[in-house]
């Protein structure tokens, strides 16, 4: 067979990503595709636009959310990954390998993910790289590349930690998301192949908690709870190499908005439980989710 690849590490600026779970590029391409004079079939194609999106998820959450401008993201900065050659009994050597190069447009993140124990926590990415011209491709692809030092080591992991609504703690929390979504404007101008602008639209974060509080359904009522003086915050608790928990935990807090159930039920023989949806707003200073334990 020919030549194999996986995945490898991302690098934004000096900051190299580890822990990547997957990798997506989406060409996002429009083709011209034209017929006439009557013809059955086409006789013409070309190329439209091209709208190229790189898509990641990594369990680094914390160098990521550091790195990458926390929950608003960052420019990019010679972004680079790697597909890794693959060996018969491993992976290949030094300068086998492909790398792509992001030298400018905007990372944000997607999502964040707390899995059910014993899974680990996850956040996921969207890079939407541009053309400096719109001509010219806004990725670089090399092949016979050496790849990051160190860029298969795990050391970092995150795992499910709890939730408060209000400054009271919610029970029976079994998984919860933060999910961005962020709108981007895309532009591609004036016949161009590329775009050569992207900036974010709208950012309407909402955390889903899953819980078998229903304790906490009878306190919201079915409107729910609107948020109080006191902070709403979900974490992530920090995994220590051969050991348990750590103390140096991830808290995204919540200073305005509201929370309430979306369904409560359960079958027989199991537990009722349900997702308890929080929709942070915007309170005019403080940042709309709150992130700490980044630093």
């Amino acid at each position: 067979m020919g030549n194999k690849y996986t995945l490898s590490a991302y690098k934004h600026a000096s900051t190299l990503v580890k822990g990547i779970e997957s990798t997506d590029v989406n060409l996002n391409m429009q083709q011209i595709i034209s017929s006439g004079s009557g013809a059955v079939y086409p006789t013409f194609v070309s190329v439209g636009t091209l709208q190229p999106e790189v898509s990641f998820e990594t369990s680094a959450i914390k160098t990521a959310l550091a790195a990458m401008g926390g929950i608003v993201g960052a420019a990019l900065n010679n972004d680079t990954f790697y597909f890794q050659k693959m060996a018969a009994t491993g992976r290949a050597g030094a300068s086998s390998h492909t790398k792509v190069v992001m030298a400018s447009g905007l990372i944000v993140p997607t999502q964040i993910t707390a899995n059910a124990l014993p899974g680990e926590s996850k956040i996921g990415y969207r890079a939407v790289p541009i053309s400096a011209d719109g001509s010219a491709s806004p990725l670089a692809i090399t092949a016979s590349q050496s790849l990051e030092a160190g860029q298969d080591l795990v050391d970092e992991v995150y795992v499910l930690g709890g939730a408060e609504v209000n400054g009271t703690a919610l029970d029976g929390v079994e998984s919860w998301t933060l999910v961005l979504n962020i709108v981007l404007e895309i532009i591609t101008h004036s016949g161009h192949v590329y775009p050569t602008f992207v900036g974010i639209q709208t950012i309407s974060p909402v955390i889903t908690i899953q819980t078998s509080d229903v304790d906490a359904f009878a306190s919201w009522g079915i409107e729910g709870a609107v948020q109080g003086a006191t902070n709403s915050t979900v974490q992530l608790l920090d995994q220590t190499a051969g050991g348990a928990r750590g103390s140096n935990p991830i808290t995204l807090s919540v200073d305005a908005g509201m929370i309430n159930f979306q369904s409560l039920g359960g079958r027989h023989g199991q537990l009722v439980k349900g997702p308890a949806a929080m929709t942070p707003v915007y309170d005019g200073t403080n940042a709309i989710v709150a992130v700490s334990g980044i630093s």
